[in-house]
């Protein structure tokens, strides 16, 4: 289920900063420091979610600015505390959906690191829903494991997605 991430700050605060010094999660944040969420008690700017399963367990955090003079769903971002659960990847997809077809915006980008194990999820994801690459970074980050990453850009307009 999604529900607004307001309604979990201190669990979804505690749940990431349970992943700061884990490498697994190293490619998430996109730098070799994190902080916590900062997650806005409005939705002017920016819509912040979860993905709770039936017992209100926290199985993931999503996020995006909103741009409203590009109509721009900007600096999209998901974290799994699930690996692999199928409800959050489903709620993750619906909330995708939501951005064009519920909040009608224009425009969906995120960018990923090029060392990250889910680029292929989002290659694929972008093959079979419309959508790009439309930047590649050469060593713009530094991680964790204290070397420079790329980064790649990706965007979906709203024309172009397919459900």
């Amino acid at each position: 289920m999604i529900k607004p991430a307001q309604l979990y700050k201190e669990e979804i605060k505690k749940k990431y900063i349970e992943t700061w010094y884990n490498e697994e999660y190293m490619y998430y944040s996109g730098w070799s420091g994190v902080e916590e969420p900062d997650i806005p008690d409005n939705n002017y700017d920016s819509h912040h979610f979860v993905s709770v399963d039936n017992d209100g367990n926290i199985l993931g955090y999503i996020s995006y600015s909103v741009s409203f003079v590009t109509m721009s769903a900007d600096r999209f971002g998901a974290i799994s505390f699930d690996k692999g659960n199928v409800l959050f990847a489903k709620d993750l997809y619906q909330i995708i959906c939501d951005i064009f077809e519920k909040y009608h915006l224009n425009r969906l980008c995120w960018s990923c690191i090029a060392d990250n194990p889910a680029i292929r999820g989002y290659r694929n994801f972008i093959k079979e829903h419309g959508g790009r690459e439309c930047a590649y970074h050469k060593q713009i980050c530094k991680l964790m494991d204290g070397k420079l990453h790329d980064d790649v850009e990706f965007e979906i307009l709203a024309e172009e997605f397919r459900k």
